[in-house]
């Protein structure tokens, strides 16, 4: 039923300021949590049509990616059309969203809409910019009073975020914000601390909730502003006033020059390992980052190294299953002489092993190389392969020594296909990065940041590259010169829709358009790739491109898994819509992309039990509280709660159980059993496949030189982890992007400091 506008005036009136601007309830939303809402002066326009006399009201409010206006048609009283534009919202999601709540708008007749699951930062904009409207239909858009009023005093506040909910308390005077104290938080480190700094300190200098969202940390940003917004309410505040724009001073860009002896490009993982090599040969170096904050894509992975590592393996019972595939891998029909010479060396590796009568695990930096380059389908460049496993142990010692703390013992991180991976204790890529920023710190004259500061073009110097030209949020330009060597480490281009459509589309991926979403940052769109491919750079397997298993329905990316369990393959199953299982949970993952895409749905939901973890933690009620997973007592509630046959669940985890007991899986070819599946409570969380990694890219040698296109190497500029192809082949084994960064980067540093 349509509702009259004249008929909720007064309860119009009674929302202007509280239910338009209003964190959600515990439990409102689902994933995406609750948002700021920023409504901006409301306009009216009249218009008439073959019905009688109509009048447009507009509206806006703060979306997931922007603002979305909201236009309503009034005819009679009644809303009769509602057109929502939100250009900033994702495509496939937000953006897809917005027709069907426009309808909603219309079948309602008011603001109070049910929204759309998995779009909810959209929806919760849509109703906030219609009420908006509403609000100027009724004549109550200019309530606020323009100056802030408080009841004095410390409120608390809160809103959901990716995966927490974040709390803060609000210090108020009777006509300002004193202060804004953070009391708790759960969210993606590096993000949400970059997020915090930029966002608190623009509410306190501004005096104003219309501030600028951090650019990669959004939802964090947007998460701060409604916990403050839900304190300000209580101190009794206009929020009208608060959320008036702010204007900003105009800044005129100007031109800067700076040198170093290494300019690195890029600031993640690889970047920030790079510049510390170039700093330990005594080098001065400058750093280009596009984001606001360090880490790139090393912020939102799953914190694991692959190293083969004999104290931590000897503790690892080596299974039957385990040395079948071990042996088969040994003794295969070799494919040429170089495959040939692979398989030799590991079987010396293995039968001095046996001799020397080890106990555990058997591994050695060949065996690493083999599966990795069988892995990738024998594509890559076997001396790059080499060159990463043979370092890797060398690269987890000089992680240690700069401060990565790793938990003790080595698992099977998800699609690494071997018990060789060591978990960083810090969360995500934190661990990493904070070690990365703190050395780095201990030299501040050796070492100059530019964040938020994009790369656009290499200078050159007939055919060498002799530094890069940039440009930053302000719009400053920079020509930064290098002395000695340029490192190329922006990251890879699965984010970036056109070139993996270019690129990658094909016979193994069909259709990566918008409608494959990624477990990328923002930021990392494969900016190096367009520079490298304007000199004339060498491009190798650009073809290649890796999907995730562990992508979450609502963005892509991975947030919302029990770190333990998400990111390891030791103890959990995959079923599908039907409760079924249908694919080895230890394979590669590509393997396991493709089977999860020809599934109904193309989703599929990861079964685990509570061994090992705590099921009731806070950060489990977290994940449920965003509608991440879920939880129940026995398979057959949770069956219920999933809407999957509960026969098929159970018969699932029989199956697992039983191959367990056994070491053989008859139905699926698992081979990694660690634990049974039997101790409730019991969780599911939905995932999907996420454009994840590429392995195309410039191509290097094994100095790091990028080369041109007839093999020899660009002067001047060294590249360094997914912006460089050769190295994983057709397939990214899971745990060994942060190896490649890591032996990669360090190489890369150390050359470009003496190149020239």
């Amino acid at each position: 039923m349509k509702k009259r506008i004249g008929a909720w005036l007064l309860a119009a009136a009674m929302l202007l300021g509280t239910a338009a601007c209003q964190a959600p309830a515990a439990g409102e939303t689902t994933q995406a949590g609750t948002t700021a809402a920023v409504t901006e002066a409301v306009t009216e326009t009249e218009t008439t049509k073959e019905s009688g006399e109509s009048k447009d009201y507009t509206g806006s409010s703060q979306g997931y990616n922007g603002q979305i206006a909201a236009t309503i048609t009034v005819v009679d009283g009644q809303i009769t059309a509602c057109r929502l534009e939100g250009p900033g919202e994702t495509e496939n999601i937000g953006g897809a969203a917005l027709p069907v709540l426009e309808e909603q708008v219309v079948e309602a007749g008011s603001a109070e809409i049910e929204g759309v699951s998995g779009a909810s930062y959209t929806s919760k904009g849509a109703r906030e910019a219609v009420q908006a409207a509403l609000d100027a239909a009724n004549g109550l858009a200019a309530s606020g009073s323009g100056s802030l009023s408080f009841t004095a005093g410390t409120y608390s506040g809160e809103a959901y975020g990716n995966v927490s909910t974040v709390c803060v308390e609000v210090s108020v005077s009777e006509d300002a914000i004193t202060e804004i104290a953070l009391t708790k938080q759960g969210e993606t480190p590096i993000l949400f601390d970059a997020a915090w700094d930029s966002v608190r300190a623009d509410i306190l200098e501004h005096q104003s909730l219309a501030v600028d969202m951090v650019s990669g940390a959004s939802v964090s940003s947007r998460a701060i502003v409604a916990a403050v917004e839900d304190a300000l309410t209580k101190a009794g505040a206009d929020l009208a006033a608060l959320k008036a724009p702010v204007e900003k001073e105009a800044v005129t860009p100007a031109e800067y020059e700076k040198t170093a002896q290494v300019v690195v490009v890029g600031g993640g993982g690889a970047g920030l390992v790079a510049a510390i090599s170039a700093v330990e040969q005594g080098a001065s170096v400058i750093v280009l980052e596009k984001a606001p904050f360090l880490g790139g894509n090393l912020t939102v992975f799953g914190g694991i190294y692959n190293t083969p590592d004999p104290q931590l393996q000897s503790q690892v019972e080596m299974s039957d299953a385990v040395k079948a595939s071990l042996e088969a891998a040994i003794t295969a029909e070799p494919v040429n002489e170089e495959h040939q010479k692979a398989m030799e060396q590991v079987r010396a590796d293995y039968e001095k092993w046996q001799e020397d009568g080890a106990e555990g695990l058997f591994d050695s930096a060949a065996w690493f190389s083999l599966q990795t380059w069988n892995s990738g389908d024998k594509v890559a460049k076997k001396e790059l392969v080499d060159l990463m496993c043979t370092h890797a142990f060398e690269g987890y010692e000089w992680l240690k020594s700069i401060g990565v703390e790793f938990e003790d013992g080595v698992t099977q991180g998800a699609g690494s296909l071997y018990q060789r991976t060591h978990g960083a204790v810090k969360p995500n890529g934190s661990g990493f990065i904070d070690a990365y920023v703190e050395t780095l710190e201990k030299t501040p004259e050796s070492c100059e940041i530019l964040t938020e500061t994009q790369a656009t073009e290499f200078i050159m110097d007939g055919n060498a590259v002799i530094g890069v030209r940039a440009v930053d949020a302000d719009g400053n330009t920079y020509a930064v010169y290098a002395e000695s060597g340029v490192v190329l480490a922006t990251g890879g281009f699965a984010g970036n829709v056109e070139l993996r459509q270019r690129y990658c589309e094909g016979e193994k991926w069909e259709d990566l358009g918008e409608g494959v979403m990624t477990t990328n940052l923002k930021s990392v769109t494969g900016d190096g790739i367009v520079m490298a491919e304007a000199i004339g750079a060498a491009f190798v397997d650009m073809d290649q491109i890796q999907l995730l298993h562990l992508g979450n329905p609502f963005t892509g990316s991975t947030k919302g898994v029990i770190p333990y369990k998400g990111r390891n393959s030791n103890d959990v199953i995959f079923v599908n819509a039907n409760g079924e299982r249908f694919v080895a949970e230890d394979g590669r993952r590509d393997v396991m992309c493709n089977a999860i895409i020809a599934q109904e749905g193309a989703f599929y939901w990861l079964i685990h039990d509570s061994a090992d973890i705590d099921p009731y933690s806070e950060q489990a009620e977290e994940y449920l509280k965003g509608g991440y997973m879920y939880r129940a007592e026995t398979l057959e509630e949770l069956a219920g709660l999933i809407g999957v046959p509960a026969e098929n669940l159970a018969a699932a985890v029989e199956e697992y159980n039983a191959a367990f007991d056994s070491g053989v899986d008859e139905h699926l070819g698992r081979t990694l059993f660690t634990l049974r599946l039997e101790n409730g409570p019991w969780f599911a969380v939905k995932r999907v496949a996420s454009a994840h990694h590429t392995m195309g890219g410039v191509e290097i040698n094994t100095e790091a030189q990028v080369l041109y296109p007839d093999g020899s190497a660009i002067p001047g500029l060294f590249a360094a982890g997914e912006v460089c192809g050769g190295i994983h082949g057709g397939n990214r084994v899971g745990g060994n992007a942060v190896d490649d960064t890591v032996v990669f980067g360090r190489i890369a540093g150390q050359n470009a400091a003496g190149a020239r």
